[in-house]
């Protein structure tokens, strides 16, 4: 690989590093019992009835994000809570 294929792909990584940096967190405890503690304002639901989280959730160790809900106890308080707002 030449030297600019390499610090082509270095910035991209590093642009990829910092768009997940400035991402949201929220620390949960207990899944789905504390999704409450994230505001409605983080979630928008998708034509097909999916709860999108725009953000990321840390649980325990492990941070997950691209994280989508339907049809769980986690989806019906998303439509209680934030359904009609």
């Amino acid at each position: 690989m030449s030297r600019l294929g390499i610090v082509s792909a270095a910035a991209f990584i590093a642009m990829i590093g910092s768009v997940r940096a400035d991402q949201q967190v929220w620390k949960i405890d207990n899944w789905p019992a504390d999704i409450d503690q994230i505001p409605c304002s983080a979630w928008s639901k998708a034509a097909d009835g999916t709860w999108v989280l725009h953000g990321a959730v840390k649980l325990g160790s492990e941070t997950m994000s691209n994280i989508g809900v339907k049809g769980d106890a986690a989806a019906h308080l998303l439509d209680r809570e934030c359904g009609k707002k």
